[in-house]
């Protein structure tokens, strides 16, 4: 390749030539076929990438990994806050379906949102929630094999599917919506100290490549939870957008700094203690709300049907001490064994 002319080169061009400071047109042609003759970019190379005469790259580009806007100091009291969701759950769930219905939490992480909907299967079963008044649409995924298992129990089979995996039909949708909707009120329970949150199904997809309710780098909070109900082991999971959990982290962060404190957080005198009395046996009973059933229905009673619960009942469990009116607490279970999570005091 011959070096393009210097300004002095033209200078002493001859006579001939054009004058002095102006190049001619064969000139600029000349320049043109170098400028053409320059070697295309290395492959591999970005093609958008700025190449010097030699071929070579002189600025690469590189993409740096988007930061997520929930930090670990926000991540724990959500982390708490789902491990008291699932424990209400199960026991919502195992008396729901009639059946034995063991949850634990499987993962608690930030992930953009074309991250997380890359790593769901197709097909899938999810639901668009709208929770008001907080912004954004959340996401509950049930695998079909999951869904379907669950409508199994619901027309009073035994929980069992095929091991094939196909789409949740029109019918089984319906069958498969209490279900949906006591999950979400649970979810939607666990912030009733905080907000009170409406929640509406907006519909249902199966297939994530068409799921167009956050843009691709939005930062979702996942959480999966691993359900096993009879011989089925799977994951659901919820995803929330950032935007959406922003309002709850802000107030469980106030809370936690003590800058807001509730009254009943003022510490009381101890009570007065008898230790004579340490010893003392102390009857101590766990009901349920009332309910009210026709007589007819009462009548044909049998072992082996199942009284369906409202799921706030679960909330609503009295503790009596020898008969006499006690807490009101929340019941679950601890180290696989029903318990009750006192609320409140009861004035006798």
């Amino acid at each position: 390749m011959n070096p393009s002319p210097t300004l002095s080169e033209l200078d002493a061009a001859p006579s001939g030539s054009p004058s002095k400071g102006v190049i001619s047109q064969s000139e600029i042609e000349r320049l043109l076929t170098q400028v053409e003759s320059v070697a295309p970019p290395a492959p591999g190379a970005d093609p958008q990438a700025p190449i010097n005469l030699a071929g070579r790259e002189l600025v690469r580009r590189h993409d740096f990994p988007r930061l997520s806007h929930l930090s670990a100091a926000d991540l724990r009291p959500l982390r708490v806050r789902h491990e008291d969701l699932i424990i209400a759950m199960a026991t919502s769930l195992s008396i729901h379906l009639g059946l034995e219905v063991s949850l634990k939490m499987s993962k608690l992480e930030a992930l953009p949102f074309h991250k997380f909907t890359e790593g769901l299967s197709y097909p899938t079963w999810l639901t668009m929630l709208r929770l008001h008044p907080l912004a954004g649409i959340g996401l509950l995924d049930i695998p079909p094999r999951l869904g379907l298992c669950m409508v199994d129990r619901e027309l009073g089979g035994p929980g069992r599917v095929a091991e094939e995996t196909r789409q949740i039909g029109k019918i089984e949708e319906r069958l498969l919506s209490p279900v949906i909707g006591l999950i979400v009120n649970e979810w939607c329970a666990i912030w009733s100290d905080l907000m009170e949150i409406q929640p509406a199904v907006l519909g249902h997809e199966v297939n994530s490549r068409y799921l167009e309710t956050s843009t691709p780098e939005t930062t979702m909070l996942v959480v999966g939870i691993e359900v096993r109900i009879a011989e089925i082991v799977e994951q659901m999971q919820f995803a929330f957008p950032h935007l959406m959990l922003e309002p709850l982290t802000l107030k469980l962060n106030t809370g936690a700094n003590g800058s807001e404190k509730p009254d009943a957080a003022a510490k009381a005198a101890p009570a007065k203690w008898n230790s004579l009395f340490d010893e003392l046996q102390i009857e101590v009973k766990a009901e349920l709300p009332e309910i009210q059933l026709p007589a007819g229905q009462v009548a044909g009673l049998k072992p082996g049907d199942v009284l369906s619960l409202p799921p706030e009942y679960m909330n609503e469990v009295r503790l009596r001490l020898a008969n006499h009116p006690g807490f009101i607490g929340t019941l679950g279970a601890s180290n696989e064994r029903r318990a009750v999570k006192i609320d409140k005091c009861l004035k006798s």
